[in-house]
């Protein structure tokens, strides 16, 4: 693990003895706490091997949930692949935003998530909901199978449609079978020519459909808020993940649509990180 982090701390990349730790519990199959209490056993060569091939994926900024297979978001493990943008914390203020404006858990809330990936935040809003029901739009088959294997894995399948569909697509948003209660998305919202400069991690392994955001990446704003009106119920309330310094821009664009934007909420950093409406 020493030899792991050192090398890893080469490569310019941080917190390196947190993951080294969890390079060597994914090369030896056991989970991060049997380390402790295994630290003075021998370790198997096939282990090293194992390591080792872990250690030249993460050298090369190959995300660390890509090489492990899985992230935790809002507490719950979500599968991940490179099909998928790997679920961040900041996203979990649309959690946070989406239940404060669902205060009625037991309630059949109808949801709608534009552009699935893992599912992550369609998913999470199930589990915290237990009696609603949820449409997930995804342009990727292979994000759809790995959302598929999520819903599963959090027993929520039976409250989840998963359809694959694209809304640059003339009249996309007549086959989810709206209005919904609540709209959530975290759509591309980095410039196009701005991707190349973003860190390796992001720009080399992270789906570039899942990021591109347009030339002045708002491009899915624009879409999805212009069919607003026909996806958010009266009264419902459509939230969307945007970037550093696009709020304001974004709430212009709602504004302009004929929804009633909302103060946005603020992710842990401070940043702007949700900008909701009202229909």
């Amino acid at each position: 693990m020493r030899d792991t982090a050192v090398a890893l701390a080469a490569a310019g990349i941080d917190n390196v003895r947190f993951e080294a730790r969890l390079l060597l519990a994914k090369a030896a199959g056991l989970p991060v706490e049997a380390l402790i209490g295994r630290g003075r056993d021998p370790v198997a060569a096939a282990i090293v091997d194992a390591l080792r091939s872990l250690s030249v994926r993460r050298l090369q900024h190959e995300p660390m949930a890509y090489i492990l297979g899985e992230r935790e978001f809002w507490g719950l493990p979500f599968k991940v692949t490179p099909e998928v943008l790997v679920p961040r914390p900041d996203s979990e203020t649309i959690i946070e935003a989406g239940l404060a404006l669902l205060p009625d858990r037991e309630r059949c809330w109808r949801l709608l998530d534009l552009g699935l990936g893992s599912g992550c935040l369609l998913l999470t809003l199930l589990k915290e909901l237990p009696n609603a029901g949820g449409v997930g739009l995804e342009i990727s088959h292979g994000a759809l199978e790995v959302a598929r294997d999520n819903a599963a894995a959090l027993d929520v399948a039976a409250r989840a449609t998963l359809v694959q569909g694209d809304w640059r697509q003339p009249g996309w948003e007549d086959r989810l079978g709206g209005p919904f209660d609540l709209v959530v998305s975290n759509p591309p919202y980095v410039e196009s020519a701005a991707i190349s400069r973003l860190m390796p991690e992001v720009a080399q392994y992270e789906p570039r459909q899942a990021l591109d955001g347009g030339p002045d990446g708002l491009t899915a704003y624009r879409t999805i808020a212009a069919a607003g009106r026909r996806l958010v119920t009266p009264e419902g309330h459509l939230l969307f993940e945007v970037g550093h310094g696009q709020a304001t821009e974004i709430v212009g664009i709602l504004a302009s649509v004929g929804l009633a934007p909302l103060p946005p909420w603020k992710d842990l950093g401070g940043i702007e990180r949700v900008v909701g409406a009202r229909h």
